[in-house]
């Protein structure tokens, strides 16, 4: 008889536990729908080389930080591209890191404009695209020129696809201080220079394309190698989207 009160008591504790912590999460759920930063779920396209892939074996990209940033402040949203982040990240308020981008080692401003349509096609239009490119052209000495016509055409592309998509574009932050000669920065500077420039002209009604300085007070310290960024450096390039992205969100919505 004792033996049938304690496993009836088992039971009973078992269940109400059950509910309690069922309850609680099903409160925690509708608090973070409750508080979302932003209406609609949007569709973010990270875009670029490999700072957004985060390609080398000791480098690391920026999106894992801002995915951080926006789930944290209950953004909606969803990441997406045709590569997929294999690396084993914790689990954040209950919720899987979203690994889809576009971001590929190597690429050029004349690779993302010739695939641009294929990306498209087969993951969707992007309401938000995060842009960083150009490295790779400053490193193969590309005409500035003809690359900011490459990011020119690929911003028309996206905004003929959504008139109103947001196109955060970088400022791309330098390398490493020992491999940036006199010659080296003034091109570099010219072609953010150029970016600026771009991101105004092609700003209309609806669709604008923001600017994002990551070379203002940008330090060795954020460095993998010479080019690629650390865990520092993947963090304070997230902050620096996540900022601008916080600066936008009514439009938005």
């Amino acid at each position: 008889m004792k033996k049938l009160i304690t496993f009836i008591f088992f039971i009973f504790f078992a269940t109400f536990t059950c509910i309690l912590t069922c309850r609680n999460h099903d409160e925690n759920t509708s608090n973070v729908t409750q508080n979302s930063t932003n209406n609609k779920n949007l569709n973010i396209l990270p875009l670029g080389d490999s700072r957004v892939e985060g390609a080398t074996s000791n480098s690391v990209s920026y999106r894992h930080e801002l995915w951080k940033h926006l789930v944290t402040n209950n953004w909606s949203f969803d990441f997406i591209g045709t590569q997929q982040d294999n690396t084993n990240y914790p689990y954040l308020l209950d919720k899987v890191f979203d690994p889809d981008h576009e971001g590929i080692g190597g690429y050029k401003t004349e690779d993302i404009l010739n695939n641009i349509t294929s990306v498209i096609q087969e993951v969707g239009v992007p309401d938000i695209v995060l842009l960083g490119i150009g490295g790779n052209d400053l490193l193969a000495e590309i005409p500035i020129s003809e690359s900011i016509n490459n990011i020119s055409e690929t911003i028309d592309f996206l905004q003929n696809e959504n008139h109103s998509v947001y196109i955060f574009i970088e400022k791309i932050a330098p390398g490493r201080s020992d491999i940036m000669t006199p010659e080296n920065n003034n091109t570099f500077l010219s072609f953010n220079n150029n970016i600026t420039t771009l991101a105004e002209t092609k700003t209309n009604t609806t669709s604008k394309v923001i600017p994002v300085d990551m070379s203002e007070n940008w330090s060795d310290n954020y460095f993998a190698d010479t080019i690629h960024y650390n865990l520092l450096g993947a963090k304070e390039v997230a902050n620096r989207y996540f900022y601008s992205l916080q600066e936008h969100i009514s439009d938005l919505n």
